[in-house]
């Protein structure tokens, strides 16, 4: 008795089975291999893949975890292994050494190269990041490469897009076929067109700039809107490139090179006076042009000096200038300064050619007040 119920149960179990596999397999019957080693399923056989191998010769949504994981269309769902490859597209997660996806890719890949022939979003780690299209989303690796365009934030070593990039992006090398808009850090970055937002790097190069630039070294072609502020800033169109040799109260003969945009350029400075031991001096430093009127322009500027002679002194002037335009390439400035002369060593401070005032705070500081006067050549 409990023998023919054990059988009336096993046919039963087994009928159930066949109706449930029935359901999943296609009308047109394939052939399902099912092992630890190696698995192939035909397309839309939803069944979880765990083996060595798992080959889908269709689509596939569920679960792989292998070594190799195969899907000749559309995956969704979440695959582990060394390698996962996606001829289709790709929703959820994939996790291994190599993620391939054919078409676009939704959800989260991590892995050491991650590739994806049209477009991603979500989030991407991996150590090599390549997508033949655009990317939506977080991207984050040692080299991040796009064909189009980015829209959200990108974070690795190099960063290359050959189109456009919106909002966030930080690397060593950014590099941007079209335009950025957002915030770009980096020690070099490189924007094809057009720059809206800030840049900050050692290096920055675009051709139009709305917004602003940090850097040891810009190079721009228009600034539309905004501000470069860098050691040397370099702006074909609509720059200021000047060149001034004058006199003040600390240096007969001062020589200096401005570059930057009206608002806000950069001085280098070279100094010679003969009536001191310390002969020479040489610094940088800022200044801005604010229009009075057609001619007349307020240009405060704030130098910082060495003499590199004798002693390494340090001197600092606020110059409050007024530059009146003789031609359209020639001006006057002149106006007071105000120096702060630090002895940083020794026991003697730089001797002026005169001074309106003049006040030794302590052994190392002085406090001074005189004038300047120069001719400028804008170019």
């Amino acid at each position: 008795m409990k023998k023919s119920s054990l059988i009336v149960g096993l046919l039963i179990l087994a009928s159930s089975f066949r109706v449930y596999a029935q359901n999943l397999i296609p009308a047109k019957q394939e052939t399902v291999i099912y092992t630890i080693g190696y698995n192939k399923i035909p397309d839309k056989y939803n069944i979880p893949l765990i083996g060595f191998v798992n080959v889908a010769k269709g689509s596939h949504s569920g679960i792989q975890i292998g070594f190799l994981n195969t899907t000749a269309s559309n995956f969704k769902g979440l695959g582990i292994g060394f390698a996962n490859t996606v001829g289709g597209e790709n929703t959820g997660s994939s996790i291994g050494f190599f993620n391939t996806v054919g078409a676009s890719s939704k959800g989260i890949d991590i892995g050491f190269f991650n590739t994806i022939g049209n477009s991603g979003s979500g989030v991407e780690v991996g150590f090599f990041n390549t997508l033949g299209n655009s990317f939506h989303g977080i991207q984050t690796g040692f080299f991040n490469t796009l064909g189009n365009s980015a829209d959200g934030i990108q974070v690795g070593f190099s960063n290359i897009s050959g189109n456009s990039m919106k909002g966030v992006q930080v690397g060593f090398s950014n590099i941007l076929g079209n335009s950025m808009t957002g915030i770009q850090v980096g020690f070099s970055n490189i924007v094809g067109k057009e720059v809206t937002g800030f840049q900050l790097g050692f290096y920055n190069r675009t051709r139009k700039l709305s917004g602003f630039q940090i850097g040891f070294l810009n190079l721009i072609d228009t600034v539309n809107s905004g501000i470069p502020v860098g050691f040397l800033t370099a702006v074909k169109k609509g720059g200021y490139r000047a060149l001034e040799i004058g006199t003040n109260e600390m240096f007969p003969i001062n020589i200096a090179y401005k570059t930057g945009v009206k608002e806000f350029y950069t001085s280098l400075l070279l100094s010679y006076s003969p009536f001191s031991n310390n002969h020479i001096g040489i610094g940088m430093g800022i200044g801005s042009t604010i229009a009075l009127n057609k001619k007349l322009d307020f240009n405060p500027e704030i130098l910082s000096q060495i003499t590199c002679t004798v002693l390494w002194d340090q001197i600092y002037s606020l110059d409050l200038n007024l530059k009146y335009k003789l031609s359209e390439k020639f001006s006057v400035v002149a106006g007071p300064t105000v120096i702060w002369n630090h002895l940083q060593n020794g026991n003697e401070f730089h001797k002026p050619v005169f001074a309106l005032y003049e006040n030794e705070l302590d052994a190392n500081n002085k406090l001074l007040i005189g004038l300047k006067a120069a001719l400028r050549y804008q170019f």
